[in-house]
């Protein structure tokens, strides 16, 4: 181009807030010469001032409505190319979190599942089965497992962005930082309700958690409000079914089978409804990470419905750690559509 454009203007597929600067552009001597970030809806503006010629690098990290992190980086040219000391920035995946940010992303979106199964899965089979003695060691350990998965969620954003002072507030800002501390305000609530005798303030707990899990996952273009819906739904099923099955594991009761098998139903149908929904193309279960992750998760749920018809609870207790390590790598992944 001949001359510098008085601004930077990036327009995305749906709406987003900056993480941090939001945009930044390098000059060829290294300077950051944009200005403060204007967001309105999908897009992303900042104005740029410099009299020097030659190649810029503009980089730009963003928090979608759903609080999934994304940057990316490009390089454009003022008359002439030039060296341009962040120029590495460009050698980065657009809209994908760095191989860090990715495994902590998914490691800790793992422990909260787990976590979530023993806190207020093993409290519903105590609450159907009565069985007292079952729960305190499995729900406190499920309980510490929800509250240590935030730091975390918070190291993969970070991660996933950048280790910046100014990244870290508008993460902490943003609605990811709400619905991390909705999530261990959650954990710390359940942990204080363990002294009742009664579950079932747990158990409510437990309702309210899988409700912001929906509202921090991938929602389905068009259907924001249902999808995360659905989403709490089949995350409230799996959970609840996969700690029936380490409470069944300590304390056996023959009437879980029938519990079970409703809660089976309803993950499995919740799940394929969203798996339709993200998915859109059959293809795209091949030509997709997110695919080929969704392919790995029905495999594992498939062999654990096997599993379950043998009556090997503790195969299938194993299988179903496997799942929520699938539907963890999904929920890091960005879906096809």
């Amino acid at each position: 181009m001949a001359e510098l454009p008085p601004a930077a203007e990036l327009v995305f597929t749906e709406p987003v807030s900056p993480a941090g600067a939001g945009i930044k552009v390098f000059s060829p001597s290294g300077h950051q010469v944009a200005g403060p970030v204007t967001s309105r809806g999908a897009v992303l503006s900042a104005p740029i001032s410099s009299a020097e010629i030659g190649t810029f690098v503009l980089s730009w990290q963003v928090l979608a409505a759903d609080t999934h992190p994304s940057r990316g980086a490009f390089r454009f040219s003022v008359r002439r190319p030039s060296p341009n000391p962040y120029s590495s920035l460009v050698a980065g995946e657009f809209g994908t979190a760095t191989p860090l940010g990715f495994v902590l992303q998914a490691l800790s979106r793992w422990v909260h599942f787990v976590g979530f199964a023993l806190a207020f899965g093993v409290t519903g089979y105590r609450a159907l089965m009565r069985r007292q003695a079952v729960s305190r060691p499995l729900v406190r350990a499920g309980v510490i497992l929800l509250i240590a998965a935030e730091p975390l969620a918070l190291l993969g954003q970070l991660a996933s962005l950048s280790f910046d002072g100014d990244t870290a507030i508008a993460v902490l800002a943003s609605g990811f930082g709400r619905l991390l501390a909705l999530r261990l305000a959650g954990a710390l609530l359940a942990w204080a309700l363990l002294a009742l005798e009664s579950p079932w303030p747990v158990l409510g707990v437990g309702a309210a958690v899988a409700l912001i899990d929906g509202a921090g996952a991938h929602a389905i273009p068009g259907l924001p409000d249902a999808s995360q819906l659905l989403i709490a739904v089949h995350v409230a099923a799996i959970g609840l079914w996969v700690g029936g099955v380490a409470a069944y594991l300590a304390a056996p009761d023959k009437r879980f089978g029938r519990y079970a098998a409703i809660l089976l139903g309803v993950a499995v149908a919740s799940g394929i409804l969203l798996a339709l929904a993200h998915i859109g193309a059959l293809n795209a279960l091949m030509t997709t990470a997110y695919g080929q992750a969704l392919m790995v998760k029905i495999v594992v749920i498939g062999a654990a419905v096997a599993v379950v018809v043998l009556r090997r609870r503790r195969i299938e207790f194993g299988l179903l750690l496997a799942v929520f390590a699938a539907a963890a790598v999904l929920a890091a992944l960005p879906p096809p559509r």
